[in-house]
């Protein structure tokens, strides 16, 4: 039933951000069925078209699997993550399980400098499913992820989930309260992860090894949650 409740409010909201002329920012509404009835009774001509492909269950399942306790995950941390090499070799594959994107790109170049061009493209596909709205990713990020993708034998990552704005964050956490409201996802600082051929246990593992940030253990919904806020295991 939850999972049913949240396509439902993801839907609506996906239909809100598609409007012509649609704000960049809005404010999470709650609709009754009358609201319902009105959105199913737009003219064929006249209705919403939606850009992202559509949400499904197993999606929303992965979504709401994600139990981040964030209350602790900022501590210590005044500002965005400083970068910091953290032995990967600057480049990086990835997957985008809902979006079916495809990125293997240099981010960091020989003299240990990023390339914005890199970065801006990473940040575009973790961009959020929900509206597509994009956030800066803090390059530490994406050196956590390098070393993870060396560290499991330079296989491609699977990214099930980047940044989240705080609407779809708002939606999820809606429906289940296990759910942050404060999660890092909101400031780009996160990614859920899962690499095909490795157990989730051992991508566990390697990413507490490295201790740059959060991990969260996710074996029935087969991802891990990795951040770059406060070290912290879940």
């Amino acid at each position: 039933m939850k999972t049913k409740n949240i396509l439902l409010t993801l839907s609506l909201l996906l239909a809100a951000c598609a409007l012509p002329g649609a704000a960049q920012d809005f404010a999470m509404v709650f609709l009754t069925a009358s609201d319902l009835r009105s959105v199913q009774g737009i003219p064929a001509a006249s209705a919403p078209r939606v850009e992202l492909p559509a949400m499904d269950e197993a999606e929303a399942a992965a979504y709401l699997a994600d139990r981040e306790p964030a209350e602790a995950a900022e501590k210590g941390l005044p500002g965005e993550p400083a970068p910091v090499n953290l032995g990967g070799d600057g480049v990086v594959k990835f997957y985008h399980e809902w979006t079916h994107e495809s990125l293997e790109i240099r981010y960091r170049d020989a003299e240990g400098r990023y390339i914005p061009e890199a970065l801006a493209k990473i940040k575009h596909l973790f961009r959020c499913r929900l509206d597509g709205r994009e956030m800066d990713v803090p390059a530490k990020l994406v050196e956590l992820l390098d070393i993870i993708q060396e560290r499991t034998g330079g296989r491609t990552l699977t990214i099930i989930c980047g940044y989240r704005s705080p609407e779809f964050n708002g939606a999820l956490a809606g429906n289940s309260d296990a759910v942050a409201k404060k999660s890092l996802h909101m400031k780009g600082w996160a990614a859920d992860i899962k690499v095909d051929g490795v157990r989730t246990s051992a991508l566990r593992d390697i990413a507490k090894s490295i201790k740059a940030g959060g991990v969260g253990y996710y074996p029935a919904d087969g991802f891990v949650h990795v951040d770059v806020g406060a070290v912290r295991y879940w």
